[in-house]
């Protein structure tokens, strides 16, 4: 009897608009805007004044003294948020000295220019094809893996993953190799890993574990090396929606729309499925650019 698992997807038009809009979101700033109220009678708060001529205190800013609740960042978003700050520290060190030993005069303006720059060249650069997103809850046979592919994880977090499959429609046929697919899926898998680095640092951000699978390698992209690997030709695959079709001499992924004409790229988290990140980042697919 086949199982069925809660599985959202989105389908968009844009491979590029949708890396430049989860970028964006990966770096927005997160508020909870559940508001809090505060009674001063029986307290040693200070008298207030007449509600009616305005509040007197501008951190409680509305009338009945309501604020907004600001939540504390949990102690793994500060190892998070302090890990994303030591990279960047290291990589602008890196460049200055660099610049510095040959005699080049470091402009922090014009570096951070340079930065921006190239964001811009490889989102211009990007693979501009029909995606599809999905998100399903860790098979069975995936769960499996996962022991293997990031071994450093909690026994008990890997109960309840969620998967990403980002598809993107290939227009050379995957099961047929030429130089020009060659070419193709080389792009792809470039686009998949820039939009898979936002979207775990989206993921992060909201305070979840979240990694990803290089394509070119079928290992973790963030997680410690290891010598378990995960294709898109995995049995695992097969209880995601998709089909693997055995043509002898190897095997080739089907996709249920776009067939053999479809690169896929695999992301996990411990976010639930139908939890508001999960979600938030479906509706980049499909959102406006100018949103």
């Amino acid at each position: 009897m086949p199982i069925f698992r809660r599985m959202l997807s989105a389908k968009g038009p844009q491979m590029r608009a949708f890396t430049q809009r989860i970028a964006a979101f990966s770096t927005q700033v997160q508020i909870d805007p559940t508001p809090i109220v505060f009674v001063g009678k029986g307290t040693t708060l200070p008298a207030r004044q007449n509600s009616l001529l305005g509040p007197n205190d501008s951190q409680y800013p509305f009338q009945g003294d309501v604020s907004f609740a600001h939540k504390p960042l949990s102690l793994r978003q500060q190892k998070e948020n302090s890990k994303i700050e030591r990279v960047m520290d290291d990589t602008e060190h890196s460049l200055i000295n660099l610049l510095s030993n040959t005699n080049i005069e470091v402009d922090r303006t014009h570096l951070t220019q340079l930065k921006e720059e190239a964001m811009e060249e490889i989102q211009a650069n990007a693979a501009d094809v029909e995606i599809e997103l999905s998100a399903i809850e860790a098979p069975k046979l995936l769960k499996k893996e996962m022991k293997y592919l990031f071994p450093q994880m909690e026994t008990q977090k890997m109960s309840n993953v969620t998967v990403f499959n980002l598809t993107q429609k290939s227009e050379f046929d995957m099961k047929a190799w030429s130089e020009s697919m060659e070419d193709e899926r080389e792009k792809l898998t470039a686009s998949f890993i820039m939009s898979a680095n936002a979207i775990c640092s989206t993921l992060h951000r909201f305070g979840y574990w979240a990694d990803f699978i290089d394509p070119s390698s079928g290992r973790p992209y963030m997680g410690d090396y290891t010598n378990h690997t995960l294709f898109e030709t995995n049995d695992a695959y097969k209880q995601m929606g998709f089909k693997i079709e055995d043509l002898g001499c190897c095997k080739v992924l089907q996709h249920a729309c776009w067939g053999s004409h479809a690169f896929v790229g695999t992301i996990f988290t411990d976010a639930p499925v139908d939890g508001s990140a999960v979600r938030d980042i479906l509706k980049k697919v499909t959102q406006e650019i100018d949103e």
